[in-house]
């Protein structure tokens, strides 16, 4: 063959003017064992041109020593091995992996046995650093020469790995997903208030956790409606309620609400609940089912009425003491208290009947001072030291000791009370004094205390319950939201449109669940007396400015103009940086909520004497006059004929008002339906 037609020869067996085409025109064959392209057989020439013509990866291993050619597909799955793999041995070119794959090319070649494997896992090493898990689908055929023998084996190899790592991560987080379930799950279950979940429009239970077992009794309830499994508590409005919850969406909260439980063999008991019901929506903001959970509060409230009633009593008998004794003072035959005298200079000369009965010992025994020996000995020096100061300075004295008791044979708590009586120039001429008995008035006040301190921490745990239970709902939630974010991002692989949808809509959901939580945890911290303030001085401009540069792009979105009638005033107020940014953002937030698209939210400052008021104006939907005060209650929106999606539940009003107080100021609200409202944040300078 002449010099002059070599170039087509090699053209028509490596054909195209791809980059492998023109290194395997370049190469020179001659130098190996398959010797020049010339003298190849023509069914290799075929199968060659077919491979560097084909745009998907494949590559052939040819002669005895299986060298290797390929085709462009094929070069990103050897990676820096490119391009001195051409014509190189496989075990050189694979060398890493070769003990897997050579028995099976081995066969290919020895017995013409086809092969597939849709999911192969190699250990390679083809970007110049450490070996690396790489998955492939493949297959490898023989080439057969015309008299059938097998003088080359075709591999047809797709790479798979970035399929397998995202399969893999979304499995991880399918995982962690059913983990977070199981945990909250679990946290429902041993929680110490009661909590249902109910769904449809029949109040069917869901879901119940021990303690609403408890509540309730050990009851049939899971896939029934309310009114069957438990029927008593028709006529009762329960009900009603839980269908005005779920038609308007407006959470309600109960205090102390009485409720009659056929329990412990049909035996009707009233109880006392403190509880919430709030209504589930799904993705589409559609309410499809009702949370109800709280606490039952029915000893917290029989002991504090007790507790009221004993006060009552004690505080009518500690009256009735003072009446009579103010009425009788000189009567001391009359009076049905201890009464006794004594000389100016302070020694007892007297002691009523009753007053020797008490203590079981004859006058003589306590006239003078051996009254003081009766005394419990922790009071004895601290009564005489009394006793002895109103002596030398004629004041009233009234002191509260406990003195033994003969008929008890204990100490009793006295209110002893004296007065002096004086002459026209003032001179003191006796002492008259007498000793009620408030033992019992003690022991209410003591069990009083007692009660009040058990309801503080009951609600302290309760808070408690739920901020801890809010910080462990927050892990689960930013795993959710961190896969979803990665898949999205095409970090494990390609993501389909279809699949981008369903990841917005768990990012969507994770961050309204968010929202939820973190209200839930202020307001616990709040309800468990939590909160921290770092009192500063506060640039208000700055403060604004911050704010403004916060929620600009959302109003941007939303179509919504800002005014700011007031700038650069030079105004400082005093208080928590954070709590106040919080404060404004809220109020911020609620502005835009509720203003249609094309409305108008201004800002605004009025400076006084003591205190400065930020005014945040929309001109949004407006409040009804008879809830311009619910909404700053928890978990209470007001009700509007427009419905707004993802709204919360109710707290942020709730939470910036404690704030602001908490501060020394204030939130408050004007407004008129349809046309808009304004709140004021007010704080001292």
């Amino acid at each position: 063959m002449s010099s002059t037609m070599q170039p087509l020869s090699l053209r028509s067996i490596f054909p195209g003017d791809g980059e492998m085409a023109e290194r395997c025109r370049a190469f020179p064959w001659e130098l190996t064992a398959l010797g020049p392209p010339s003298g190849w057989s023509p069914a290799l020439r075929t199968t060659i041109r077919t491979v560097l013509e084909s745009p998907f990866p494949m590559n052939l291993w040819c002669g005895s020593d299986l060298l290797l050619l390929y085709n462009d597909a094929y070069r990103p799955l050897l990676g820096v091995k490119h391009p001195e793999a051409l014509g190189r041995a496989g075990g050189e070119v694979w060398k890493e992996v070769w003990d897997e794959m050579a028995p099976l090319f081995e066969s290919t070649r020895r017995d013409g046995t086809a092969a597939f494997q849709e999911r192969a896992r190699f250990l390679m090493e083809r970007n110049g650093g450490a070996p690396s898990d790489a998955y492939f689908a493949y297959s490898v055929s023989p080439v057969r020469d015309e008299d059938g023998s097998v003088i080359a084996v075709l591999n047809v190899a797709l790479e798979t790995t970035g399929a397998v790592r995202a399969e893999e991560d979304a499995h991880a987080a399918r995982l962690a997903a059913e983990h977070a379930a199981r945990r909250l799950r679990t946290v429902f279950e041993q929680a110490p208030a009661f909590l249902a979940v109910l769904s449809g429009p029949h109040h069917e239970f869901e879901f119940a956790n021990e303690a609403y077992y408890e509540l309730v009794g050990k009851r049939d309830l899971v896939g029934r409606r309310v009114a069957d499994a438990i029927p008593e508590l028709r006529g009762q409005g329960f009900v009603e309620l839980l269908d005005r919850v779920l038609n308007t969406g407006e959470t309600y909260v109960g205090r102390a609400i009485p409720i009659t439980l056929y329990r412990n063999g049909g035996v009707a008991e009233e109880n006392y609940l403190d509880f919430v019901y709030q209504a589930l929506t799904d993705s589409h903001g559609a309410r499809t089912g009702i949370v109800a959970f709280g606490s039952n509060v029915t000893d917290a409230v029989r002991s504090r009425r007790e507790a009221e009633r004993l006060l009552r009593e004690s505080e009518r008998a500690r009256a009735d003491a003072e009446a009579s004794e103010a009425r009788y003072r000189f009567l001391a035959s009359a009076i049905p208290v201890h009464v006794w005298s004594a000389t100016p200079d302070g020694a007892l000369d007297f002691v009523n009947e009753r007053t020797k009965e008490f203590l079981g010992i004859p006058e003589e025994g306590i006239i003078g001072d051996a009254w003081i020996g009766a005394l419990h000995p922790d009071d004895a020096a601290r009564s005489a030291a009394a006793w002895s100061h109103s002596v030398s300075t004629g004041e009233s004295y009234e002191i509260e000791f406990r003195i033994w008791s003969a008929p008890d044979g204990a100490y009793r708590w006295h209110l002893v009370r004296a007065s002096a009586q004086r002459d026209a120039s003032g001179r003191i001429l006796r002492w008259f004094g007498t000793n009620t008995d408030i033992d019992d008035w003690k022991s209410a006040q003591a069990e009083l205390q007692r009660l009040t301190f058990e309801a503080q921490e009951a609600n302290r745990s309760k808070s408690d319950f739920l901020a801890a239970m809010s910080h462990e709902l927050r892990t689960p939630l930013n795993a959710i939201g961190g896969y979803a974010q990665l898949i999205e991002l095409g970090v494990r692989g390609p993501v389909t449109a279809e699949q981008k949808t369903d990841l917005r809509r768990i990012q969507k959901s994770k961050a309204h669940l968010d929202g939820l939580v973190s209200g839930v945890l202020d307001f616990a911290k709040l309800g468990a007396g939590h909160i921290e303030l770092r009192t500063a001085s506060i640039d208000v401009d700055a403060m604004i400015a911050s704010v403004v540069d916060m929620v600009l792009p959302q109003m941007g979105e939303k179509g919504l103009t800002l005014e700011q009638s007031i700038l650069h005033t030079g105004l400082t107020v005093e208080g928590d940086v954070d709590k106040t940014r919080q404060i404004l953002l809220n109020l911020l937030g609620n502005a835009l909520k509720f203003t249609p698209a094309g409305g108008r939210i201004g800002m605004a400052i009025a400076p006084g004497d003591h205190a400065v008021r930020i005014q945040v104006r929309d001109t949004g939907i407006g409040i009804a006059s008879e809830q311009l005060e619910r909404i700053f209650e928890p978990f209470v929106q007001a009700k509007s004929e427009l419905h707004v999606a993802g709204i919360g539940v109710g707290l942020g009003l709730a939470i910036s008002r404690q704030f602001a107080r908490a501060m020394h100021g204030d939130v408050t609200v004007t407004s008129v339906p349809g046309e808009g409202s304004t709140f004021t944040l007010t704080l001292p300078r």
